[in-house]
């Protein structure tokens, strides 16, 4: 499995580092009961554990709209002050300008290695998750397509999935993932697992004593893996083969979890 990047990795954005991090900073999420979807749950639960782990202050909205809020669509979005940024990158990169990061601590050699397998959890896991949320039948018709369409009216409703679907049907094809079948996907997972599972060893984190981004990312993904009730129970249960990634999550969980944080609708 090769661990070159080709993740899409939000663009630099010139961010003033004069300006705190306020407390009155916004994670602003679709409604987790009714609209959240797979992929986008590991993605926000990444962006959820790398606040924690950072110690920076922030409360959950629940916006119906969230991705139209979002800068490219994507999830999380984080508002802090003048800025609005998406995805784990882009709240890892506001954090880095105002001189907050996990990874100080690292040598030129650790962060190379860190971005590397960044990129190859994004490339696996995200692709994997997101190719079983909307080319998966079982998943689409029974979890996917009735929370896509349930902000919508009719015929809106029946509509939107579908279109959708086929635009990231279409993003899936150019990074060659949309034709593989789900035992590949499976694969490919069970793969990845095993060369995070090497890499984390008998450590606490996967460099050292401290969490670092990677480790936020990991987390998003696996816990979501773990937890998500899909028809098809093999995402976790490719998970909890490795008894290393299990306890892995349950670190993470009981580490930076255990105090819930202010939710506001």
């Amino acid at each position: 499995m090769s661990l070159t990047s080709s993740a899409l990795i939000p663009p630099d954005i010139d961010f003033d580092s004069k300006e705190p991090w306020t407390s009155e900073t916004e994670l602003i999420i679709p409604v987790e009961s009714t609209q959240v979807l797979i992929h986008e749950s590991a993605a926000i639960l990444g962006g959820q554990a790398f606040l924690n782990i950072a110690k920076l202050p922030y409360v959950i909205r629940e916006r119906r709209n969230a991705t139209e809020i979002s800068p490219n669509s994507k999830l999380p979005v984080l508002r802090c002050g003048a800025y609005v940024v998406s995805e784990v990158e882009g709240i890892v990169q506001l954090a880095q300008a105002k001189g907050i990061t996990l990874s100080e601590h690292l040598n030129a050699s650790q962060k190379a290695d860190l971005r590397a397998y960044m990129s190859l959890v994004h490339n696996v896991l995200g692709n994997a998750l997101t190719f079983l949320t909307w080319k998966d039948n079982d998943v689409y018709n029974n979890y996917t397509r009735l929370r896509a369409g349930s902000v919508y009216n009719f015929p809106l409703r029946v509509i939107m999935p579908w279109y959708i679907k086929r635009r990231v049907v279409g993003q899936l094809a150019l990074l060659n993932w949309s034709d593989r079948s789900t035992e590949e996907v499976f694969h490919e997972v069970e793969t990845c697992l095993l060369a995070l599972s090497e890499r984390l060893g008998e450590a606490a984190y996967f460099f050292g004593d401290h969490p670092t981004e990677l480790d936020a990312l990991v987390f998003g993904y696996l816990f979501t893996m773990i937890t998500t009730p899909l028809p098809n129970k093999q995402l976790g249960a490719l998970v909890k083969q490795s008894p290393t990634m299990v306890k892995f999550c349950q670190r993470v969980e009981k580490e930076y979890f255990s105090q819930s944080t202010e939710s506001t609708a």
